[in-house]
């Protein structure tokens, strides 16, 4: 069995099928390609660009560039910190200290010692 013909591109290798100037098995990058297949997916598929999954932020940051966006991010930040910490109450400040956990347990193996919490 010889080897598929070998093409620089998938384009020209379908139009060589599409042609009559090659076979059904083509050799494009160093793989077999299925030409007869690869062109039925090529007239399926849009040649336009699409843009696919990008948000407003990326949308923005590409427009200002990375170091404004880093700023605006931060700038944002700062500012909900700054609301939120009138909003939210203080936070609660203990009488008196916490109790020594370490006092009710043994010393060489932190078991809690018999009837202590």
């Amino acid at each position: 069995m010889s080897a598929p013909p070998k093409f620089a591109t998938l384009p020209d290798a379908i139009a060589a099928y599409r042609e009559g100037r090659s076979r059904r098995w083509a050799e494009v990058d160093g793989w077999q390609i299925d030409l007869e297949q690869a062109a039925a997916e090529a007239s399926r598929v849009r040649d336009e660009p699409a843009v696919i999954g990008v948000s407003a932020d990326e949308a923005v940051m590409a427009l200002v560039g990375r170091p404004a966006w880093d700023r605006m991010v931060g700038d944002s930040v700062a500012r909900e910190l700054a609301r939120t910490s009138e909003v939210l109450p203080e936070l609660a400040v203990p009488s008196e200290p916490p109790p020594d956990a370490s006092a009710n347990r043994c010393p060489w193996c932190s078991r809690p010692w018999d009837g202590a919490p």
